[in-house]
């Protein structure tokens, strides 16, 4: 009877779960979810969750009048008949959903979008990396139905359609059906999160230009735009129809509306005096969050409400041309307290006291995602097995990163920037190489170190006089526009 080394077994155990690493991930990254949601024990769906959940009900499903897309609460829809139909709490079968949704797709999805556009490695540990991230830092994007991951996951795998369409040889079938395919995504992702208009519309800019991202196609740059453009139109029609029903608007867009004003020209006005946001609901406040002023964007705010209105883009630009320097420094702490990541389960009844060591732990992960890049760009020797990054990455990062870009100006809530941390996530998971890594620290640690010490005191620096600004009310005066 031959007996089996533990090393025999140790390699005849990583050989199977390489071999089956997609099946184990999704289970593993199943289990770890519910265990988010047992660990957690949401007892009741709060604010803008409870918009979509509320909206989401049969009877109530395109019979009231509102300023979000349909798209996310059909796809919540089925949920309230399954649990009407089992008699059971709605609550259950929601969590049970979201563990089993995000547990599947996110390993999955990630590392094929990822690795086909930016390159890397995949593996059984890798595919969970971002899982385990998004859980220790941005839970409540993985406990509510909350529209943030649907929606960048829909841009995810509806850039990657279109980026496999541009790939495809000879086949015009699968060619127009992928290109199709991306159009209807990443209008859904459009329609789920409003502010993924700029995606969509960066996608049908690269595929109308005759250089660049087209170059790539070996069918008709009209025959893409068309049948991308086919898709979006799909995914639109039924939103046209609860305009015409709902607001007797007769519009293929998603009408977003608060009080007199579009909900984007609303969002860049409050952002001249807000810092960031943040949805929670602590002890007994009437709203859901705690806000954090910015006293030079009041000052510009006040200086200018009886001259121009900052609720219309027009006057908002005026504004911006006259104090130039003023809002380019008022964007910066925008952009650095939306990756500054403190309190990520939304709908928290008090701040948590681990607010600190989660913003130091978010900076850690910030900082490994750039060494790791650092390394890759210094072509660092790695082990092998690593796919290089497809020709069109820097137009798939564009596209992702566009919406982002787009929001900087308005109100700031970090998980606003969810697609940049969710790509830094990736790139530890899918480019980390130790051994790379490793001679890029020996080599350039002095440059690495100034580097992330400068970069840490002026980010701190940024974000702790942030929080010396909080208030637990919205600001007067511009909550729906200026006095009238």
């Amino acid at each position: 009877m031959s007996v089996v080394s533990s090393s025999d077994l140790r390699s005849r155990l990583a050989a199977f779960v390489d071999r089956h690493q997609v099946p184990l991930a999704c289970a593993v990254s199943v289990c770890l979810l519910l265990a988010l949601h047992y660990g957690y024990a949401i007892r009741e769906v709060l604010y803008d969750a409870a918009y979509y959940w509320d909206r989401a009900r049969p009877d109530v499903f395109g019979q009231v009048k509102s300023h979000r897309g349909y798209f996310f609460p059909a796809m919540l829809m089925p949920l309230h008949l399954i649990a009407d139909s089992l008699d059971v709490d709605p609550l259950r079968v929601l969590k049970l959903a979201l563990a089993l949704a995000y547990g599947i797709t996110l390993p999955i999805l990630l590392p094929a979008v990822f690795v086909s556009a930016f390159g890397g490695k995949v593996s059984f540990w890798r595919r969970l990396i971002p899982v385990v991230l998004l859980m220790q830092l941005f839970p409540g994007l993985l406990l509510y139905p909350l529209s943030d991951l649907p929606a960048l996951l829909m841009l995810l795998a509806g850039l990657s359609c279109v980026m496999v369409a541009v790939r495809a040889d000879r086949d015009k079938r699968r060619f127009l059906g992928l290109m199709f395919l991306g159009g209807l995504l990443i209008t859904a992702a459009y329609n789920t999160r409003t502010i993924y208009l700029f995606g969509l519309l960066g996608m049908l800019a690269l595929l109308s230009l005759r250089q660049g991202f087209v170059r790539q196609l070996r069918f008709p740059r009209l025959l893409a735009l068309a049948a991308f453009s086919a898709g979006a139109l799909v995914l639109s029609l039924p939103q046209l129809v609860l305009n015409k029903r709902t607001q007797g608007v007769s519009s293929l867009a998603v009408i977003a509306q608060v009080g007199d004003y579009g909900l984007f020209a609303s969002q860049m006005a409050w952002g001249i005096t807000l810092q960031r946001y943040e949805t929670t609901a602590p002890g007994t406040a009437l709203v859901p969050g705690v806000y954090y002023l910015d006293p030079a964007g009041e000052e510009i705010f006040n200086s200018q409400i009886s001259l121009r209105n900052p609720f219309l883009l027009r006057d908002y630009l005026g504004i911006v041309l006259r104090h130039p320097l003023d809002f380019l420094a008022l964007y910066t702490r925008h952009a650095i307290n939306g990756l500054d990541l403190r309190d990520g389960i939304v709908y928290a009844r008090k701040l948590s006291p681990l607010r600190d060591r989660t913003a130091v732990f978010n900076f850690c992960v910030l900082a490994l995602a750039c060494w790791v890049l650092f390394a890759v760009h210094r072509r660092y020797p790695r082990r092998a097995g690593y796919r290089p990054a497809a020709p069109g990455w820097h137009y798939a990062l564009v596209i992702l990163l566009l919406p982002v870009l787009a929001i900087v100006p308005g109100a700031i809530e970090t998980r606003f920037f969810a697609p940049v941390h969710l790509l830094a996530y990736c790139v530890i998971a899918f480019h980390f190489d130790a051994k790379s890594l490793g001679t890029c620290l020996r080599k350039d640690a002095l440059t690495l170190a100034v580097t992330t010490s400068l970069v840490g005191s002026i980010f701190f620096g940024v974000t702790q006089s942030t929080m010396a600004s909080q208030e637990y009310a919205w600001p007067p005066l511009y909550q729906f526009g200026p006095p009238k």
